[in-house]
């Protein structure tokens, strides 16, 4: 029996356990190894590229929230100052000297148009 296994433990340079030549098949098993090596890698790449593929697509949502909201900002300070000014434009006697103006009505005295504009009505 010693005679048997002896051969194996001997350093021989003709005969090597454990490595198959460039001829040889693989076995069923070490196939299946070999494929799911292949799957887990391409399944890690896969995964990489949808995670920066994510995160860009979340980046590049967010910095035109950024833009939106800064110019939501500008429209709001626009919207109260038209907001202030809407009192001073629907004042009665505002409409009724800038109506004149415009209909060529004369009133017999001077009337301010108000913001600034000073209507001069002739007198009759």
């Amino acid at each position: 029996m010693v005679a048997q296994f002896s051969s194996r433990y001997k350093p021989s340079l003709s005969r090597k356990l454990g490595q198959k030549g460039p001829g040889q098949k693989l076995s069923l098993g070490s196939w299946f190894w070999k494929l799911t090596g292949v799957v887990i890698v391409s399944v890690t790449l896969a995964g990489m590229a949808g995670s920066y593929w994510f995160s860009w697509s979340i980046r590049r949502g967010l910095d035109g929230l950024t833009g939106v909201q800064g110019e939501k900002h500008a429209l709001q300070q626009v919207s109260n100052k038209l907001q202030g000014q809407k009192g001073q434009l629907l004042d009665r006697k505002r409409i009724e000297t800038v109506a004149a103006a415009k209909l060529s009505l004369y009133p017999t005295m001077e009337q301010s148009a108000g913001g600034g504009v000073i209507v001069r009505i002739p007198a009759p």
